[in-house]
């Protein structure tokens, strides 16, 4: 199967961001499944590597960095819920640690739909850096091998809130 992604130019990165959050769930989505074995009644735990991957801050004047690449790995134990700690360079030029747990309870077709709440460090308008407690919407779209975290960042007293896109790949 030979799929061609339009050409990501540095122009908008609103566009770029929109075309990978639409194309990769897509083609994770449209694998073909001929060799995969049924389903079994209770589903195995998954490990996703995450990527890290971008944001886009309501404020545009401010210029935030919003390529966000990092390394993260996430363990799936149910269709509901995850747990997730990573690291990624954050909107602010520094480097960012997280651990989460994404607790899912709903669904809308292959979207899933709840939130991740956990402890992250790094910018300094939280707690100087420090670590501090986070909670924010996520949605995920996960294919065979691929997926896709999306969360919401509210804008709030010293934080400038963002959408943000979460790549990621199944290892198991």
């Amino acid at each position: 199967m030979l799929v061609r992604f339009p050409r990501l130019s540095g122009r908008c990165p609103a566009r770029s961001v929109l075309v990978l959050a639409l194309g990769l769930p897509l083609l994770a989505l449209a694998a073909p499944d001929g060799a995969a074995p049924p389903a079994p009644a209770t589903p195995a735990a998954q490990i996703w590597i995450n990527v890290g991957g971008f944001s886009r801050h309501f404020d545009r004047s401010k210029h935030h960095n919003e390529r966000n690449f990092g390394f993260g790995i996430e363990w799936r134990t149910s269709p509901e819920l995850s747990y997730m700690a990573g690291v990624y360079d954050n909107s602010v030029g520094k480097h960012s640690q997280y651990l989460a747990a994404n607790w899912q309870p709903w669904s809308l077709g292959p979207v899933k739909l709840g939130a991740a709440v956990g402890l992250m460090n790094g910018y300094p308008a939280m707690k100087r850096g420090g670590t501090f407690f986070a909670a924010l919407p996520m949605a995920s779209i996960e294919g065979r091998r691929f997926g896709v975290n999306l969360g919401l960042i509210p804008s709030m007293k010293d934080v400038d809130g963002a959408v943000m896109l979460q790549f990621k790949l199944r290892l198991h």
